[in-house]
C-alpha cells in the first residue's frame, strides 16, 4: 500500500504539472491574439488618420483654389468699378468687391486652420507609425519565442505521458480509479496529514483513522473531503 501511495503522490505531481503546462499552452495563443489585436488597432487608427489627412489636404487645396478664383473675380470687379458710368454702378461694383474680399479672407482663414489640422494629423501619424512599428517588432519576436516555448511544452507533455503510463502500472486499478475521480473533482486527490489534520480540508482525523494511517496497513481517506491520505515520517501520537 505504501508503494502505491508513493506512486500516487508522484502521479499527482505530474498531473498538476501537466495542468499548468496545458494552461500555458492556452495562455500563449491568447497572449498572441491580444498582441495581434493591438497591432490591428493601431493599423486601423493609422489608416483613419491617413484618410483624414488626405481629406483635409484636399479640402485645404480646394480653399486655396477658391482664393485664386475669387482673386480673379476681384480683378474683374475692380475693372467694373473703374469703368462705372454712374454712382449706381460704382456702388454695385464696390459691394461686389467687398463681398469677394470677405469671401477671400474666409477662405484664407479656413486654409490656415486646415494647415494646422494637417500638421496635427502628420504628428499623430508619425507617433502612431512609430508605435505600430514597435508593436510589429514585438509581435514578431514574441511569436518566435512562443513557437519555441510551445515546442518545449509539447516535449514536456510527451515525457509526462510516458512517465504517467509507468506510474499507473504501479497502482491497482481500483485505487487508480478512485484517484482519478477525486482528482477530476477536487484537483488534489492525495494529501498529507500533519498533526492529525487533513491538509486538504484542515479537518481533524478520527483517532482510529489516524492510528491506522500510522500503521500503514490500508488505504485511509478523509471522512470530510474523501481525499486519499498519507503520512510523512511523523511519529505516532501519544494516547
Amino acid at each position: 500500500m505504501q508503494d502505491e501511495l508513493v506512486a500516487l503522490q508522484e502521479l499527482q505531481r505530474l498531473d498538476l504539472e501537466n495542468l499548468e503546462l496545458r494552461k500555458q499552452l492556452t495562455a500563449i495563443p491568447e497572449e498572441l491574439d491580444t498582441l495581434r489585436s493591438d497591432v490591428a488597432r493601431v493599423s486601423e487608427l493609422l489608416d483613419r488618420e491617413r484618410q483624414r489627412l488626405a481629406e483635409t489636404e484636399k479640402w485645404r487645396s480646394d480653399r486655396e483654389r477658391d482664393v485664386l478664383l475669387k482673386n480673379e473675380l476681384m480683378m474683374k470687379s475692380k475693372a467694373k468699378l473703374q469703368s462705372a458710368r454712374n454712382e449706381k454702378e460704382s456702388k454695385a461694383a464696390q459691394r461686389e468687391i467687398d463681398a469677394i474680399r470677405k469671401s477671400i479672407q474666409d477662405c484664407e482663414q479656413e486654409a490656415l486652420e486646415g494647415m494646422e489640422v494637417i500638421e496635427q494629423y502628420r504628428k499623430a501619424i508619425a507617433e502612431h507609425g512609430a508605435e505600430f512599428g514597435e508593436l510589429e517588432r514585438h509581435l514578431a519576436l514574441r511569436e518566435q519565442e512562443a513557437k519555441d516555448q510551445m515546442a518545449g511544452i509539447e516535449g514536456h507533455l510527451e515525457a509526462w505521458e510516458s512517465r504517467r503510463s509507468e506510474l499507473t502500472k504501479q497502482v491497482s486499478l481500483p485505487l487508480l480509479g478512485k484517484y482519478e475521480r477525486i482528482h477530476k473533482r477536487m484537483g488534489l486527490a492525495v494529501v498529507e496529514v500533519q498533526g492529525g489534520f487533513c491538509k486538504g480540508c484542515n479537518m481533524e482525523l478520527l483517532p482510529q483513522a489516524y492510528i491506522e494511517l500510522q500503521r500503514g496497513g490500508r488505504l485511509i481517506q478523509c471522512t470530510n473531503c474523501n481525499r486519499i491520505l498519507f503520512l510523512l515520517g511523523e511519529p505516532p501520537a501519544s494516547a
